[in-house]
Parts: C-alpha cells; structure tokens; sequence
C-alpha cells in the first residue's frame, strides 16, 4: 500500500489564499534554490523578488521574468500592482 503524503500546511494556506503559484517549477532565480526562505510555490514573493531583481539589481524585464516563470506582461502587471498597492498589490 503506497504511504499517503502528509499535507503541506503552507501550501493548503496558499492555495486557500489564491496565491500559491501554479508552477513554482519554473523558477529558477539562485535565491529560491539556496534558502527555504525563498519558496517558489509562494506567489507574491515570487513575484515581488522578481520586480526587486529589475529595480535593484538591474536586470533586464526580459531574463528577469524568464528566470521566475512569467512572461513580460505579467512582469509589467505585477509591477503596477506593487506600485498602486503595496505588497497587498500582489495579493488577488
């Protein structure tokens, strides 16, 4: 009998939320693969580092995006979002 996998706290969390990231597969920015700080199933921090990546440490919209999964308009939405509201922007 195969074991059943114990459910993730943080994850249901996320998903009753509406911000767990349906494809946390695709990110692949350094800082999610060296700290459990950083947790790509985490949607708006996901996408708030995304935007930090751009605006701090100056790469472009194009690879930044690339490299957290999204594409350039969900760049350039997310980061309205942040802009009009906060970190409550990136939430749904």
């Amino acid at each position: 009998m195969p074991r059943r996998r114990r459910p993730d706290p943080k994850v249901d969390a996320l998903r009753q939320r509406g911000t767990l990231n349906p494809r946390p597969e695709r990110v692949r920015d350094v800082l999610f693969g060296q700290s459990p700080f950083f947790d790509a199933k985490d949607l708006p921090q996901v996408k708030y580092e995304m935007i930090r990546r751009v605006q701090v440490d100056r790469v472009p919209v194009a690879g930044a995006a690339e490299t957290f999964g999204f594409s350039r308009p969900s760049f350039y939405a997310a980061q309205a979002a942040l802009t009009r509201g906060g970190l409550a922007g990136l939430l749904p």
